[in-house]
């Protein structure tokens, strides 16, 4: 498989997930269907979550996500670059009710990444997991009579590789910006 059709089935893969959504149960008022992407100097995180509020000031979510690599020379090699899928939560603390205003949380994610590397003379393929936590500073609004959420959030936190099948390929210090929708039935 070339590099572009993989990108392309990578992005297709990441629309579906944010096409059902809207098809999650969110049966009661309780559960909140979201979608977010991420970006990050070395990639970029499109994830569907279903979250809840508890109390007036705390958010959890569970989710599931696809991680775009493009590392470049970030990396142990030349050249890194593939994806995959993960699973993650995420708990927030409001310091207004209701997921406004501004907010502090954790998240930790755990991720399947193939990646291709090249090196001069070098070509191979890894697959690895990929444990991710990260501490995250941000801000919500809400609107739409609190139906609709908007949360922009920044994360600093660590790509740590847990288990690789094949070569060692880059790790270490992430910074992350998002934007994320969340529907309040």
């Amino acid at each position: 498989m070339t590099a572009s059709i993989a990108r392309v089935s990578r992005i297709v893969a990441a629309a579906v997930v944010l096409a059902a959504l809207p098809c999650l149960p969110s049966r009661a008022d309780q559960f909140q269907p979201s979608g977010e992407v991420r970006g990050y100097p070395s990639g970029a995180i499109v994830s569907g979550a279903l979250g809840k509020s508890f109390g007036d000031n705390w958010y959890g979510a569970l989710h599931g996500a696809w991680n775009f690599v493009d590392r470049g020379n970030n990396g142990k090699f030349d050249n890194e670059e593939g994806g995959g899928f993960g699973i993650g939560g995420t708990v927030d603390k409001y310091f207004e009710p209701r997921q406004n205003g501004w907010f502090l949380g954790a998240r930790a994610e755990l991720f399947f990444l193939n990646i291709d590397y090249r090196d001069p003379g070098v070509r191979g393929s890894s697959d690895i997991t990929v444990f991710q936590p990260t501490a995250r500073a941000g801000y919500g609004w809400t609107f739409g009579d609190g139906h609709y959420g908007l949360t922009a959030a920044l994360s600093l936190g660590a790509e740590i590789n847990v288990d690789t099948a094949g070569a060692d390929v880059g790790e270490g210090a992430i910074v992350l910006g998002g934007l994320a929708f969340t529907f309040k039935p």
